[in-house]
């Protein structure tokens, strides 16, 4: 059994790693896809922002009407080998009033607004030997690009601080649209797109706090595994409480079936021989010694009554369609016929004190189970007190509702053992002494009858000061 228990907890273990490793693994992965979007992302948005000034640069030059404003044409020539081309040479052009690219072959013409020239080597170059001719006219204006970057990232969900940096080779700044009185560190940076022919000159933009992005972007993603994690958490906790509650409730079980079939054998074994003993050596006209056998029989007798009616009470508490069969009654009659039975049988002295306000109070409550519930706690009462048993039954309304306080003087329970005294098969340790007979089913049956009738049941307890049960349940109907 319990090889099988650590089997179960190893695999089921095994089993919830396995889960939050490629959670892990997953959740990583789409961290990195995500980072690669973001990075193709400020990539894209950062050359059509470059496209969009230069765009809007040309159309100032256009509407410009100062006398010493540029008109007219712009043109440049390059060279196409026939390895990248069929054309060996093309000449594109910029025409204002038009705002359209135009090779030599009039019916080869494209509005610039409708294509992208870096996706070709051709518009590549294209754009560029554009790119420089407009810069001679009307320079660059980085904070400008920046302004269409922000808006461009924005439009993608983008929300960071960035800037852009203008550079002449690889260490020379030219402009730049950070303010010079910032510094930030934790960068990621686009690729820099190069503007003239030889890539010298290039603007390359700059995210602050790129890694804040990605994790927004991927929360709810996020969110998702994190409930998933805890769902699984709790499955586990829950599962392994469960093995662990129900491997000790096995253990427990064994020793009660093990205690009751001693306790039972007892008892039978006992009458038997008693019984025996009265027909074989002929003890029926020895008055003395047969009621000393008969009255052996009782007691035996009797205490396997008792054992019954444990068994029976855990079956009762087993019972999920049990129902209470409920009635109005004064509890008054009641507790003073528990006090005569218990004073008959008892083999120590006892003494009861008794308040019940009013004395006519009533309670609605199955009978039978009430008498059982107070009958269990009386019996606790004198089975751990000393040789001497003082008992106090204070009885009142309180609210409409009925309670009943039991006090004895008896040995008391430890603030620790209190939490766990009202479990089935529970009993207080007290080491190899073993003085006190019982199974631990008492205070389980009067938790549960008292819980039935929408009441409760606390404790008030010191070692060596005796103890106090309050029961608290519905005074009438």
């Amino acid at each position: 059994m319990k090889l099988q228990m650590r089997l179960i907890l190893i695999f089921v273990s095994l089993s919830v790693l396995g889960i939050f490793f490629f959670q892990g693994y997953w959740l990583w992965n789409s961290y990195n896809i995500e980072k690669q979007q973001f990075q193709r992302t400020i990539n894209e948005t950062l050359q059509q922002a470059i496209n969009e000034d230069l765009t809007f640069r040309m159309d100032a030059l256009k509407k410009d009407t100062a006398a010493n404003a540029p008109h007219g044409e712009i043109e440049f020539s390059f060279f196409l080998d026939s390895t990248s081309h069929a054309a060996s040479q093309q000449k594109p052009r910029q025409v204002y009033s038009r705002t359209k690219l135009q090779t030599e072959n009039q019916n080869d013409s494209a509005v610039f607004q409708a294509f992208k020239p870096e996706n070709t080597p051709i518009m590549r170059t294209a754009f560029k030997g554009i790119w420089q001719a407009i810069n001679r006219l009307s320079p660059v204006d980085v904070v400008q690009v920046d302004s269409i970057w922000s808006s461009l990232l924005e439009a993608g969900g983008i929300y960071n601080s960035h800037f852009i940096d203008f550079t002449l080779g690889t260490d020379t700044l030219l402009a730049s649209s950070l303010p010079d009185d910032q510094n930030p560190t934790d960068l990621l940076p686009t690729h820099k797109a190069g503007l003239n022919i030889d890539d010298s000159i290039g603007l390359q933009g700059f995210i602050i706090a790129p890694s804040q992005a990605v994790l927004k972007q991927m929360g709810p993603m996020f969110l998702a595994s994190f409930l998933l994690i805890i769902i699984t958490t709790a499955c586990y906790i829950y599962l392994i409480r469960t093995i662990l509650k129900q491997k000790t409730i096995a253990e427990i079980k064994n020793d009660f079936v093990n205690n009751m079939t001693h306790e039972l054998k007892t008892p039978i074994t006992i009458t038997y021989s008693a019984i025996d003993a009265l027909q074989t050596f002929n003890f029926v006209e020895q008055k003395e010694t047969r009621e000393e056998y008969f009255t052996l029989c009782r007691q035996q007798l009797k205490h396997l009554s008792g054992l019954v009616e444990k068994i029976l009470s855990m079956a009762v508490d087993e019972r999920k369609n049990f129902r209470l069969q409920k009635e109005s009654f004064q509890p008054l009659p009641v507790i003073e016929s528990l006090i005569q039975q218990f004073k008959l049988k008892a083999d120590k002295p006892l003494r009861f004190s008794m308040e019940i306000i009013p004395k006519d109070i009533q309670v609605y409550a199955d009978k039978l189970h009430f008498t059982n519930v107070i009958s269990n706690l009386l019996d606790n009462a004198i089975k751990y007190s000393g040789t001497t048993v003082e008992i106090s039954i204070r009885v009142r309304e309180t609210a409409g509702q009925l309670e009943v306080c039991i006090t004895d003087n008896g040995i008391g329970i430890s603030p620790t053992q209190q939490t766990r005294i009202f479990e089935r098969f529970y009993r207080v340790s007290k080491g190899n002494i073993h003085d006190v007979k019982g199974f631990g089913l008492g205070l389980s049956y009067v938790k549960d009858i008292v819980e039935r009738h929408d009441g409760s049941i606390t404790v008030e307890s010191r070692e060596k000061e005796g103890s106090t049960f309050t029961i608290i349940i519905p005074g009438k109907k």
